[in-house]
């Protein structure tokens, strides 16, 4: 009779080991998955990144553009109101002498209802004496007048009579007269006014005197 002899420990030992490996291929397998995941979001994250600094810088040199075109804009406007009010004031120091000369020159008969001072522009030649022989006998110039517009109504029996006393005054006047050159009666309507329902009915005259200062040259 033939003996048979099995060796059941060496047939344990190696399921052990089959059942060693299996736990280390599933942890390098997980592994590779994890570090696949990790690589593939590390490179979305990377380009998600670059499109937005991108953004980010495309959105700071447009802000920059707007806030220097705003500080322009601000400061434009800034030194046109500061033009605009140097000229207002340089206006209002130039015609306060005419103003006030005018004033004390009101009789009570006259009541002023409007005051306008505007800029008479005209071009003439001007000539030149030790060119009187050539072709061009003188240069173009030109001359500014300030004119002074006086519109008002006086009041009395003879109204007429009192815008021509006006006249005289303010062409008699030593102060006034060193200023303009010409005053000239340009309207004159009659009509009649009453101050108040009790008070008479007196004849008015509407009128407007215009009154032309000496020239200023502009070359």
């Amino acid at each position: 009779m033939t003996a048979i002899t099995l060796n059941l420990l060496a047939e344990e030992q190696q399921a052990q080991a089959a059942r060693a490996h299996d736990p280390l291929k599933i942890v390098i397998a997980v592994s590779l998955g994890l570090l696949t995941v990790v690589v593939a979001s590390g490179s979305i994250l990377s380009v998600l990144r670059a499109q937005k600094s991108a953004e980010l810088q495309t959105l700071e040199a447009n802000w920059s553009k707007i806030s220097v075109s705003d500080k322009e804009a601000e400061f434009q406007k800034t030194r046109a109101l500061a033009e605009e009010i140097v000229g207002l004031n340089q206006s209002r120091v130039l015609i306060a002498p005419e103003l006030a000369l005018v004033k004390d020159l009101i009789p009570p008969t006259i009541q002023l209802s409007r005051l306008t001072l505007g800029l008479s522009v005209e071009t003439a030649a001007e000539s030149h004496g030790e060119e009187a022989g050539s072709k061009h006998g003188g240069r173009p110039k030109t001359v500014e007048h300030l004119v002074l517009r006086l519109e008002g109504i006086a009041t009395s029996s003879r109204p007429e009579l009192e815008v021509d006393q006006f006249l005289r005054t303010l062409r008699g006047d030593a102060r006034f007269g060193a200023l303009v050159e010409d005053i000239q009666l340009r309207s004159i309507s009659r009509g009649y006014s009453a101050a108040e329902k009790s008070a008479p009915v007196l004849p008015d005259a509407a009128f407007a005197i215009e009154c032309r200062y000496k020239e200023k040259d502009k070359k």
